[in-house]
């Protein structure tokens, strides 16, 4: 939680204040949903979202309490109270939400009836074989939430996979098709044109998804950006509609003037390299993991294939992209404990730059099942590794994917819903067979995959400078995206002050336009070309 102090206090008030000069309210006969959230930059954004169905859709604000069900707490009646007072006397972001037309502020309670049909739900949930499967692929009422509550529940635990016969799990599970009915019922009841979420994923997104299914627009923030996955979302093929704009790359980079291509895969090239030589790194991380530095570590000297795992953090939403080979990280890596040792090659494991406890203590007990593994001491960088030829690496879905084939590593994706999925740099499975057989035989994969660096460069232009460049609503993006004291500026109150320094009625403008052109192309993200050109 932020510490109380008067210059956070002042920032505030003055936010407030900026964004009652510039927002307005009007006749509603709707609702536009936007969940009440701590994150700056987020209430930035929900403010356009927010004044846009206002405006232009006719629509009352309402902001939505989703917290609670990642609170391992019950709440107490002081919390209650804190609640109700917040909400009357506009303290803190309740009056950063007001500011910019916020109505009223909704925090789901549950009636009897909806305890006796999530009662029900959870039995019939119960009354099947209880495979972790059977909860990612949960359908309530037709609409797909078993991943969110999946990816939740690792969340707030801070733990690894899930015991579906756990009295917590069970516990949880009804609180969460409790929630799912209130809101269901909620838009029975109320005309809801639109929803805002933080996240695509945890259940902080059941609004949403119920607002897919309805065919209502539905939108969530990640990056600093905009998406709108309305439709994207899909139970049949597993897609959570989260992080897919890399399934327009291809077709979108062929669009382009085929005598810019050159142009595009040298600045895709560029990009690379300055990554996997620490000269940039990714925002999410407060440091490059390929910077160089000296150490005494040594790969064994030998003839056999050498191969690399590199874990996520097992509590972060393995679902984020959809369903996988795996339910879980953990029955990821249970199944590699089988493929190691069965096989005769130099297994080592890469920990996460950002490793947290509960991953840490996953890792130690992996490597005493398998002596076979080595494990690659935390502060070695990327950039060692790539010098040292290794042959393979492995990872569910992440980035590694995208950065070692540049030294000629041959990775191998755990799942057909990774960023990666379209280009020939990587290695993708149709299915967990497959994924079987090629990791019992990388001496005949090591001879037959051959990496496209082609590919490798058109994917880095598409993500680092198509998708991911500034957008006109923040536009200088790195000074949002630094550090201090551990956490990024765009999730503190500075970020308020950075954004009222670069403000200006020109900019104002041209984001309500822009934002409006993305609005109603119905694209999946908001890009440069919705926006005019403008002068700070």
């Amino acid at each position: 939680m932020i510490k109380f102090n008067f210059k956070n206090y002042w920032l505030i008030q003055k936010y407030i204040n900026h964004n009652k000069k510039n927002f307005g309210k009007a006749n509603q006969n709707k609702i536009f949903l936007v969940e009440f959230n701590r994150w700056e930059y987020i209430h930035i954004l929900f403010s356009y979202l927010s004044n846009f169905f206002s405006s232009k859709k006719n629509c009352k604000i309402i902001a939505y309490e989703a917290y609670s069900l990642f609170s391992q707490k019950n709440e107490n009646f002081l919390q209650k109270i804190k609640w109700n007072i917040g909400k009357f006397l506009k303290i803190n972001f309740f009056g950063v939400y007001s500011s910019f037309g916020t109505q009223d502020f909704v925090k789901p309670n549950y009636s009897n009836i909806i305890k006796s049909k999530s009662k029900k739900i959870c039995k019939k949930f119960y009354s099947r074989s209880t495979k972790l499967k059977n909860l990612e692929e949960l359908c309530v009422e037709n609409i797909w939430i078993g991943d969110l509550i999946y990816d939740s529940y690792l969340k707030r635990n801070s733990t690894h996979t899930i015991d579906l016969k756990s009295q917590n799990f069970s516990n949880y599970f009804f609180k969460c098709i409790c929630n799912f009915y209130f809101w269901l019922e909620y838009f029975k009841i109320n005309k809801v044109g639109g929803v805002a979420a933080c996240h695509g994923v945890y259940v902080t997104a059941i609004p949403m998804r119920i607002a897919n299914y309805q065919k209502i627009p539905s939108f969530y923030c990640t990056n600093l950006n905009i998406i709108q996955p309305t439709n994207k979302i899909s139970h049949r093929i597993k897609c959570s509609g989260v992080g897919i704009q890399y399934k327009i790359f291809r077709k979108k980079f062929q669009s382009f003037n085929h005598l810019h291509h050159k142009t595009f895969l040298i600045l895709g090239k560029k990009y690379l390299n300055q990554i996997i030589k620490g000269k940039k790194k990714y925002s999410y991380l407060k440091n490059s993991s390929f910077l160089n530095k000296k150490n005494n570590f040594k790969f064994l000297k030998n003839k056999k294939i050498k191969v690399i795992i590199y874990p996520h953090l097992f509590s972060d939403s393995p679902h984020v992209y959809g369903n996988h080979f795996f339910s879980d990280f953990y029955q990821w890596f249970e199944f590699l404990k089988l493929i190691i040792n069965k096989t005769d090659y130099d297994w080592y494991i890469k920990r996460h730059p950002r490793e947290d406890k509960q991953t840490g203590i996953i890792i130690n007990n992996f490597l005493k099942k398998c002596p076979n593994l080595k494990n690659i001491p935390k502060d070695i960088s990327n950039l060692f590794i790539g010098k040292n030829k290794i042959d393979f690496a492995l990872t569910m879905y992440g980035t590694i994917a995208s950065e070692l084939p540049a030294y000629g590593v041959k990775v191998i994706n755990a799942s057909k819903h990774n960023p990666h999925i379209d280009y020939n740099f990587s290695i993708n499975p149709k299915n967990l067979n497959e994924y079987k057989k090629y990791l019992l035989n990388l001496s005949k994969v090591k001879v037959k995959f051959k990496i496209n660096k082609k590919d490798l460069f058109e994917y880095h232009f598409m993500k680092n400078f198509y998708t991911n460049n500034d957008n006109f609503i923040f536009s200088n993006l790195d000074e949002y995206n630094k550090f201090k004291n551990n956490r990024q500026i765009n999730i503190t109150h500075k970020c308020y002050e950075i954004w009222m320094k670069n403000f200006s009625q020109a900019k104002h403008i041209n984001i309500k336009s822009g934002l409006e052109n993305f609005i109603n192309s119905n694209d999946y993200m908001l890009l440069p070309n919705h926006f005019k050109k403008f002068n700070k």
